[in-house]
């Protein structure tokens, strides 16, 4: 058993409500089934310092909800409760989450190593969300787009100060190449987990679609994630009709929060195309009932543009749904079209909506899939094994090799 003590810094912790939450949340708790003491620097809606156990300190800080300003305060509030931590504590791994945590989070000299995990780089959600129309942004996108030399110098500023880059995806380690010229000996690739215990495939799926309050003869086909301009819900919503017109008792769920006006566009969309009433938005979802909201899907979509290894595929894939997801990003990695989902290109609503038919046409493969599906988390995607990849990295920073 390890003992090092390690600190998070992350805009998200508790309660779990996106995926750079829920890595430091799952992460954390295997690290210190492993040895590990944990503090963990987050933002809330108040200051408050927690001893959660003898191995776990969480110290809340008081800042704003608005996304990309939430970063830089938290940063500022970071810097100053870290300078306190380093009398009582004796930090080995500091570990800031990118691009969320600006270079200035953490003091000159403060633990003894840097770790930072990249989820995404400024740089590539620039030009991912470039080619968006610019009506379909939300005020924190659109900051992004003219801002972004900004927030590239406080995230550049982060990575120069790691002794080493975990990277979610090899797609993310080819995007540092590119953009930010990272060397390749700085850089792990190792990809998002997933609790394989928490989502697991549903035992009655009839009787959990009632109990959520769907129709058990609807045919659910599941999308879980905020409503950005990059999760390209434009394209599912498109796809909806073709699906509707062959299967009337398809239902579209679609999951996930979003700023004040994205739900009101997904709407206005999906009355112009007449298919309002075959999609249920649900808002945000609180953390513990998602288990049960992929249990009661028949089918999971994700129409992103631009990802790098996102958690709500891994959720699916855990509780063994054939996936329908776009090519782009880390996705590719994870699901190999044909064994454990299907693959499409991005923005092609046509091949959305007959990859999804498929799987309604065909019950038998699209059952193997979710068998598949199922295998290939809990033999690469598990928690427990993630983390023994994270504890290598750890100390390949610590001893400088």
């Amino acid at each position: 058993m390890t003992n090092r003590n390690i600190c998070f810094i992350s805009p998200e912790y508790w309660p779990l409500a996106g995926g750079t939450g829920a890595y430091i949340y799952y992460l954390s708790n295997e690290l210190m089934k492993n040895g590990y003491n944990a503090s963990i620097v987050t933002g809330s809606n108040q200051n408050l310092d927690v001893q959660v156990n003898s191995q776990l300190k969480v110290y809340f800080q008081k800042i704003p909800k608005v996304p990309i300003i939430k970063s830089f305060m938290l940063a500022g509030a970071s810097y100053r409760k870290l300078g306190s931590i380093r009398n009582t504590t004796n930090v080995d791994i500091t570990h800031p989450q990118l691009p969320l945590t600006p270079s200035f989070a953490i003091p000159p000299n403060f633990g003894k190593t840097i770790v930072c995990t990249v989820h995404s780089t400024w740089k590539g959600e620039a030009e991912a969300i470039s080619r968006e129309p610019y009506n379909r942004l939300n005020a924190n996108e659109k900051f992004l787009t003219s801002f972004n030399w900004v927030l590239r110098f406080f995230e550049v500023g982060m990575i120069k100060r790691a002794s080493r880059v975990i990277a979610v995806s090899d797609f993310t380690r080819q995007e540092l190449k590119k953009y930010y010229n990272i060397p390749e000996n700085r850089i792990r690739v190792i990809h998002n987990g997933v609790d394989a215990c928490k989502f697991q495939p549903a035992k009655d799926k009839q009787k959990i679609k009632v109990e959520l309050g769907l129709n058990s003869d609807d045919t659910i086909i599941l999308s879980v994630g905020r409503l950005y301009a990059r999760k390209g819900l434009f394209t599912l919503i498109d796809a909806i009709p073709a699906v509707v017109k062959r299967f009337k008792n398809a239902k579209f769920v679609i999951s996930g929060k979003g700023q004040s006006d994205e739900m009101a566009k997904l709407h206005a969309h999906a009355k112009r195309l007449d298919v309002e009433d075959n999609i249920l938005f649900t808002g945000y979802y609180p953390d513990q009932k998602l288990p049960k909201l992929y249990q009661a899907a028949d089918i999971f979509a994700f129409s992103t543009f631009y990802e790098h290894h996102p958690f709500a595929v891994l959720e699916a894939l855990a509780t063994g749904l054939p996936v329908v997801a776009t090519t782009v990003g880390g996705i590719a990695e994870t699901i190999e079209t044909g064994k454990n989902g299907l693959l499409v290109k991005p923005f092609n609503s046509k091949q959305f909506s007959d990859a999804i038919l498929y799987l309604l046409e065909h019950s038998t493969e699209a059952a193997e899939m979710g068998i598949n599906a199922r295998k290939t988390i809990v033999e690469q995607y598990d928690w427990c094994i993630v983390v023994k990849e994270a504890m290598q990295v750890y100390e390949e920073a610590l001893c400088g090799v």
